[in-house]
Order: structure tokens, then C-alpha cells, then sequence
């Protein structure tokens, strides 16, 4: 009861606000220096906060951390998941109310490579380990491979078994369902129209009907980035082209289901000979693709000329009634020398986050307005982990919240600045049918993060959860600390 009590007077102070309301944990322990970081799971059955540090240098395998929270965002756990040599990490999902951690293991002895699932509970225990797939293999570099993904209900999953490419073949994939207790519901070879290549880019999906979905980059010995969307429901293996006419090339997309379960895929294309994000490569249109939940038919293929763009990140989809919404970032990369008689191909590395666009289509995928809000963040040597942006329909507004010069909405200080400007957090919104813009303005209740006079902000704001209409977890952080917090509009 005290739980629930504490929800509801904590969504009654925050919801009626126009400005964004937020509210730290008390979690401040920072885990190591995460590249990938993903939110998974609910309230009531506790958030799910997963971490994988890539290997580098003289290490082979991955760092992974799990951590749990629980409805007041206090945490129950905190563990490393030990990836131990000759497993490959596979991924993370939240199937069933849990986090299920898959990785593979080659044997020699027993001539295969397994896929294994591991229960990830909230009190922090592991569950054995669950065998649920193997592929023939003769030895470790042909081991072949796996790709995972869950149904956004969490209760179906779809398994991708790739084994090692055959010369002059054409490819074959093994396709299995699983349900939320892991129970097989069908698997079945299926072999593509293409022949098999050293690297295969094969990105599987399946919604709440347990119809699958694979996106295929077809062109992998060629330089263009040309896709088809393959679907299957059990019976038949279905391609559908991403059509871009001409020499037009996807540059940058992002996936997701809209809310009836239809696969859509939407970004940006290049005329230029080669895509290189971040480099300075031109874009000079946006393309949408989604197909039915049945996958038997295309629902949308639209194709949206726009004056010559520059450095575009597609960050996500997201859908207000029977429009789309496309959201992205200008991204730049510039890496200089930085030699020294330790290392001399050391490099220096600048991030560039630019301008956010949000560009709004209809439900034919007809463009219907491209708005920009202006922004600049750049940092060196950190992967640009602070200069994105949150950006999510929250009662029926886009709020957009990222870090910002402090002098910049001070008229006594703006003018000049030495010595470089603090950061603050700023929002603005807009209209999802209309892509009017308001402007942008610091929030005044940002609290202090560690008890500060002024807070130390560093939001990492692409990171983020959306719990419902009124509510979203983000994080922030600095090099020593870090917390989650609820945001509240």
C-alpha cells in the first residue's frame, strides 16, 4: 500500500505541469564506462538496466552489468555478468517479466555451438543456464552465429541460427519461435534468394502475433547499403525491397513497431557515391517503409525529396495517431593525430551535435513538415555520451530535453563568456501535427544531482524509458557518479 501510495501522489505533483518535473534516486554508484546502455521491464515488476562495455585493447570479451530498480527507482542489485572465454555474448531481453541474458558456447568435443538463456531475477539470482539452440560447427571461427529479439509485450521470442557461409551457396537461416516460458512454438530452415558472403547483416524482429520479421542488407560485397525486409508467419518466407529509386542509398534508419504491430522502418537517403555518417556525407531526403502485422503485405513505401541536409542520425519513430513522427540529430565526428612515443596512433576525437529535426508525415508517408531546433554540443574523447537529446510524445506534445550553455539564456552574460559556459538543462516542445516549435528555455526545477549549489548536469538524455503518457526514466551522470531519475509532464 505505501508503494502504491508513493506512485500516486509522486504522478499528482508532477503530471499537471507543463515544464518537465524530475525526480533523482538515490542510486549514485556508477558502473564502468558504458557504451551501450538499454532500459527494460516496468514498475511492478522492476526496471531492468543492462550495460555492455565492448572489449578493446589486449581484452577479448565484453563487460557486461545488470542492475534492477524497483517502483521508487531505488536499486535492488547490481552484478557483472562474467563472459568467459569462447562465449560469445548474444544479447539482452526482457521476456516475461525478467531479463534473459543469451550467449553462445562452441565445444569442439561436441562439434556445435550453443545458445544459452539465463533468467535474470529481481532479487539479483541467476537461472541456469537453458539450451535453446545450436548450430553445427567444426571448429571456433566457424562457429557461426545468433541473433535474439522479444516481442514489445514480452511474451514472444525469435531466434536467428546462421551458420558459417558456404562458397558459391546461397544463404540459409534456421527461424524459431519461442513463447514467453521458452517453449518452441516452430523452427524451420529457410534459404535466401542471395548467395551466402563472409558478412551477413541479418536483423531479426517479431511482434505481439509472433509474426517475424528479418531486415537484410542484400548488397554486402558492394558499396551501396540496399535492404529488403523479410517476413514470415510460420508457413512461408516472404521479401519485401526497401525501394529507393536511382542511385538513392539508406544512410541512416531506425526500426520500431507502431502500436497495431505493423514493422516500420524509416531514415534518410544519400544520392552521394558512399554513406559515411558523421564525415560530412549530404542527405538529401527521407524515406518510410512499414509493413503489415500479418506480413503478408506493405503497408507504406514513401520516398520525401528535401533541401540538402548534412550529418543526420536518425534517433527514433514515434507515432501520433495515424501520423509518424521522425526524429534525428546532425552528428559530426572529426578525429585528429595525437601520436605519442607510447602509442603513436593515438587519436584525438571531437563530437559534434547539431541542429535536432523532426520531420512529420501522414499516414501515406507523405511529408507534412521538417522543423529544426537549434542546438550545439560538442565534447572530446567520450563518445559524445552528453550531447544527444530526449525526445518523446508526452500528453500530446513532443518535449525535447538536452544540455545546453547556461549563458546563453542569461542577457547579463550571453554576450560574453570566458573561460567556457556551464551546461543546464533546456526543453522545448512541439506540435506533433503541426511541427510548430516553441522556444527553448532552462528548466528551473532541475534539481542538484550530488547536493551541489549549481548542479554538476550531465544528462545522458537519448538514454531514456517511456513508462506511459505522463512518465519517462532518464539518466544523467558525470565521470564520477550517476543516477536515474523520473521525469514527469
Amino acid at each position: 500500500m505505501r508503494k502504491l501510495l508513493f506512485l500516486t501522489l509522486f504522478i499528482q505533483n508532477i503530471c499537471f505541469a507543463q515544464e518537465p518535473q524530475i525526480v533523482w534516486n538515490t542510486a549514485n554508484t556508477k558502473p564502468d564506462l558504458d557504451i551501450t546502455s538499454k532500459f527494460y521491464g516496468n514498475l511492478t515488476d522492476g526496471i531492468f538496466v543492462y550495460n555492455n562495455i565492448p572489449p578493446s585493447g589486449m581484452e577479448f570479451n565484453p563487460s557486461i552489468t545488470v542492475e534492477c530498480f524497483n517502483e521508487k527507482l531505488d536499486r535492488n542489485f547490481k552484478k557483472n555478468i562474467t563472459v568467459e572465454p569462447l562465449e560469445d555474448f548474444v544479447n539482452v531481453v526482457y521476456l516475461n517479466k525478467k531479463a534473459y541474458h543469451f550467449k553462445s558456447l562452441f565445444s569442439k568435443d561436441a562439434g556445435k555451438n550453443t545458445l544459452n538463456a539465463i533468467g535474470i531475477n529481481t532479487d539479483g539470482s541467476f537461472d541456469k543456464p537453458i539450451a535453446i539452440g545450436n548450430i553445427s560447427a567444426e571448429k571456433l571461427v566457424k562457429r557461426g552465429r545468433f541473433e535474439v529479439a522479444s516481442s514489445p509485450d514480452g511474451k514472444k521470442l525469435v531466434i536467428l541460427s546462421e551458420p558459417e557461409w558456404i562458397k558459391d551457396e546461397n544463404e540459409k537461416i534456421t527461424i524459431s519461435l519461442y513463447n514467453e516460458k521458452l517453449e518452441k512454438i516452430y523452427s524451420i530452415e529457410q534459404t535466401y534468394s542471395y548467395p551466402w558472403t563472409r558478412a551477413v547483416y541479418n536483423e531479426p524482429f517479431v511482434n505481439n502475433d509472433g509474426t517475424v520479421f528479418i531486415l537484410k542488407k542484400t548488397d554486402m560485397k558492394g558499396e551501396g547499403n540496399t535492404y529488403s525486409v523479410f517476413s514470415f508467419n510460420g508457413k512461408a518466407l516472404k521479401e519485401f525491397k526497401i525501394q529507393l529509386d536511382g542511385n538513392k542509398k539508406a544512410a541512416t534508419m531506425v526500426k520500431t513497431f507502431s502500436p497495431e504491430g505493423n514493422l516500420t522502418i524509416a531514415g534518410y537517403y544519400t544520392e552521394d557515391a558512399k554513406v559515411r555518417i558523421g564525415t560530412g556525407t549530404a542527405y538529401h531526403g527521407s524515406f518510410i517503409s512499414s509493413f503489415d502485422k500479418s506480413g503478408e503485405t506493405t503497408k507504406i513505401t514513401a520516398v520525401n525529396p528535401f533541401e540538402k541536409r548534412k550529418d543526420i542520425a536518425a534517433k527514433n519513430i514515434i507515432f501520433n495517431g495515424n501520423n509518424m513522427i521522425l526524429m534525428s540529430e546532425e552528428i559530426f565526428v572529426n578525429a585528429k593525430s595525437a601520436g605519442t612515443s607510447q602509442d603513436m596512433f593515438a587519436k584525438d576525437y571531437t563530437y559534434a551535435a547539431n541542429n535536432i529535426w523532426i520531420d512529420g508525415f501522414d499516414a501515406s508517408g507523405k511529408s507534412i513538415y521538417g522543423t529544426s531546433i537549434k542546438k550545439g554540443n560538442s565534447s572530446s574523447n567520450d563518445f559524445g555520451r552528453w550531447n544527444s537529446y530526449f525526445g518523446e510524445l508526452m500528453k500530446g506534445k513532443i518535449y525535447v530535453i538536452f544540455n545546453d550553455e547556461k549563458y546563453k539564456y542569461d542577457e547579463k552574460k550571453k554576450a560574453v563568456i570566458f573561460g567556457g559556459s556551464p551546461r543546464i538543462a533546456v526543453y522545448a516542445t512541439i506540435d506533433p501535427n503541426t511541427g510548430v516549435a516553441d522556444a527553448t528555455r532552462p528548466i528551473v526545477n532541475f534539481p542538484a544531482l550530488y547536493g551541489e549549489k549549481e548542479p554538476a548536469l550531465y544528462l545522458h538524455p537519448d538514454v531514456f524509458f517511456k513508462l506511459n503518457n505522463n512518465q519517462c526514466i532518464i539518466k544523467a551522470e558525470n565521470t564520477d557518479l550517476y543516477r536515474f531519475g523520473m521525469v514527469g509532464f
